[in-house]
């Protein structure tokens, strides 16, 4: 892929200052899952939030889905920034795999991880969810009220979690014909589930050097307490936290436990006076 850091919508929050923390979003996320945790955090860190390939507003390319190539993508993003310094990273969900990808990748340039509610090893009934949900939604959609009739009416009769439908919701757009569709490359989320349906990240997990902590959600389905124990217990390096009352999308449950977990990390594990 031949890298302008234009082809990424992305964006800078607070002012410039020596540690910079990155975020990064999940399957089907965005950039802005992350903006009121990285507004918190502008007051000593200088944040960066962006859609991730064939996400949101950034490029859409027709292939190249895997781990590695999000990893990439940020490390160009970085140079496209001139922040050359190692960074904080934090990443959920497929975010998270992402991160402990380029921490895998580039050591060199981490700080310090968060991982939010991910483990080394995939839950393909829960991916398969996701598609499922994904197929049932009938894109495109004349106009806004019958996307939101549906998401209401049938998509919530299905899937009785409205959490999840505000989720999918919230990931149609109006596009220029005057229809809605979906803001994601639907292969993009394909392939990337593709990907890691068979994925054994339990090498990457117990290579992490880096200061680094394991957020799980209490109530996730999707990281099961007995892989996070394991994590936890064969690296020395990792931190694991339990959020009380969280299931897989922690931070947006949960965010002000969320902050004070990071918080603490950042101060007792990085070593950072402030944050």
């Amino acid at each position: 892929m031949n890298y302008n850091i234009e082809r990424f919508n992305y964006q800078v929050i607070g002012d410039q200052a020596p540690e910079k923390l990155v975020f990064l979003h999940g399957i089907m996320g965005q950039g802005k899952n992350w903006r009121s945790i990285a507004k918190h955090f502008s007051r000593k860190f200088q944040c960066l939030i962006y859609d991730q390939r064939g996400h949101g507003h950034s490029v859409h390319p027709e292939t190249d889905y895997g781990l590695k190539d999000y990893a990439e993508d940020l490390k160009a993003i970085l140079e496209g920034l001139a922040w050359g310094d190692p960074i904080h990273l934090v990443g959920h969900s497929m975010g998270g795999r992402v991160a402990v990808q380029f921490a895998s990748l580039h050591p060199e340039l981490l700080k310090s991880l968060v991982i939010v509610d991910i483990g080394p090893t995939s839950d393909w009934a829960s991916m398969q969810g996701i598609l499922d949900k994904l197929n049932f939604v009938p894109t495109p959609f004349a106009d806004r009220a019958q996307a939101r009739e549906f998401m209401e009416t049938q998509f919530l009769s299905k899937f009785p979690n409205p959490m999840v439908m505000e989720f999918f919701y919230s990931n149609l757009e109006q596009k220029e014909d005057g229809g809605w569709d979906w803001i994601f490359e639907p292969a993009a989320i394909r392939q990337s589930l593709e990907a890691s349906r068979v994925l054994d990240f339990w090498a990457e997990f117990h290579g992490l050097s880096m200061p680094t902590l394991l957020l799980r959600g209490e109530k996730s389905p999707d990281f099961k307490q007995e892989d996070f124990e394991k994590v936890v217990a064969n690296n020395p390096h990792i931190r694991g936290e339990v959020v009380p009352g969280a299931g897989h999308w922690v931070h947006a449950e949960q965010p002000r436990k969320t902050i004070s977990l990071m918080e603490n990390f950042f101060q007792m594990d990085v070593g950072l006076i402030e944050c």
